[in-house]
């Protein structure tokens, strides 16, 4: 049965019109949904530690990857047949983060699906395996897949009894292999760029541990050349001053930064997310941390103000340099955790957990290893420039993203 609905792009050639079928006609008429068995037929004490049959769980659908964590013997294995996954076939996640969706390699380990997922395994004659897959990732069809229950706010996968029924829209089998493979070299293309930035990301992160010195080395590891000299011990507190410069009102009102995110905002939003009024000057190159003295605080999140000045409530401690001293080569040498670890005191929550512990008076107590002011703008440039390439290379990702998102909903119906 067709339908007057077409989707806005087509490739060259395709003008027949999208027939509409029921969801499970896309499927083996076979065995084309199962969900996992119960879990008393999967309990723990049948995990065996050596074996060659495995179990597959959610997390193999959600992180799209096939590493196991339990064995069962041959035995159970067999017990459970009909539970196998096969190369080509689609697990989807049931529970939890819901709704995911991972193709079935080839050479996986034999071995079963638990109770949280479902298996799909399609009609290879009608459905071609790449569209299906994209098919299942677009957001309509995750937003169709996960629908909340009404008046409820719970989201739970749609039962499979009702999925089957459903009408959707597919092309031939031979446009469907053009779509599917215009969205996997797309794909491929995402997958491309994100290696890109993961790499950046560890380069930096390797630049960071060796172009400043470890505890109680005089010189960092990696130096530019004609820098020869010991970097100084120095306290914290020799370097900068805590400063509670009252706001006189020569600010604007778009001159405020918010506590969590510390970019400008309007003061009405800030106001309306209860912070306090009193606010303190801020300025270009001043190192702020979040928090009261005692307030829970994460490694990383010392912030070196390049947005310009502004001002922030009195929850933000903001320490100002002494003298002359490069901003980006302070902002990455205190995003270092052997620099913060000791101004960090642990404490137990009232839950009985460990929790982090910022003491302000640890901050200017505590002793780091200071380069040459020549020195600091070499390393503070170097940083910077990586991490713009990595902004960069970033965006290119987001707009890829996008793309597809674009796409989608373009090419689908």
């Amino acid at each position: 049965m067709s339908n007057d609905i077409q989707p806005e792009i087509r490739f060259p050639g395709f003008t027949e019109a999208w027939e509409q079928r029921k969801f499970e006609c896309l499927l083996d008429k076979k065995d084309g949904v199962r969900r996992g068995p119960f879990g008393s037929a999967l309990k723990k004490e049948f995990f065996v530690s050596n074996s060659n049959f495995v179990v597959y769980e959610q997390q193999n659908a959600i992180y799209d990857n096939y590493e196991t964590r339990y064995k069962i013997t041959e035995k159970k294995y067999n017990e459970l047949i009909k539970f196998k996954l096969e190369p080509g076939d689609f697990i989807m996640s049931g529970a939890g983060t819901i709704g995911r969706i991972s193709r079935v390699p080839k050479q996986i380990k034999p071995g079963v699906f638990n109770q949280a997922l479902i298996r799909l395994r399609i009609n290879k004659e009608i459905t071609d395996s790449e569209y299906f897959i994209q098919f299942i990732r677009a957001d309509f069809m995750q937003r169709k897949l996960t629908g909340a229950n009404p008046g409820s706010a719970i989201t739970n996968l749609v039962p499979m009894s009702e999925v089957k029924k459903w009408i959707v829209q597919f092309p031939i089998l031979e446009e469907q292999k053009k779509i599917g493979n215009f969205f996997k070299q797309l794909d491929d293309t995402i997958a491309l760029q994100q290696r890109k930035l993961d790499l950046l990301k560890e380069t930096k992160k390797g630049f960071l541990q060796k172009m400043f010195p470890k505890n109680g080395a005089k010189v960092p590891e990696v130096r530019f050349p004609g820098f020869t000299e010991d970097w100084e011990q120095r306290k914290l507190g020799d370097e900068f001053e805590k400063v509670n410069e009252r706001n006189d009102g020569s600010f604007g009102k778009d001159k405020w930064i918010s506590v969590a995110k510390m970019y400008f905002q309007d003061p009405e939003k800030v106001q309306s997310n209860n912070i306090d009024t009193r606010t303190y000057v801020m300025r270009l190159g001043d190192i702020a941390f979040e928090g009261h003295p005692n307030a829970d605080f994460k490694f990383g999140r010392f912030v070196v103000n390049d947005i310009g000045e502004g001002v922030v409530s009195e929850l933000f401690p903001i320490y100002r340099h002494k003298q002359e001293y490069d901003n980006n080569y302070w902002k990455y040498a205190i995003q270092l955790e052997r620099i913060m670890a000791p101004i960090f005191a642990k404490s137990i929550t009232s839950s009985g957990n460990s929790s982090n512990k910022l003491y302000p008076k640890h901050f200017l107590r505590q002793r780091v290893s200071v380069a040459s002011i020549d020195e600091q703008h070499k390393i503070g440039d170097f940083l910077l420039t990586i991490d713009r390439t990595i902004a960069l290379h970033q965006r290119k990702l987001d707009l890829l993203k996008e793309t597809k998102k674009g796409f989608l909903q373009k090419m689908f119906v």
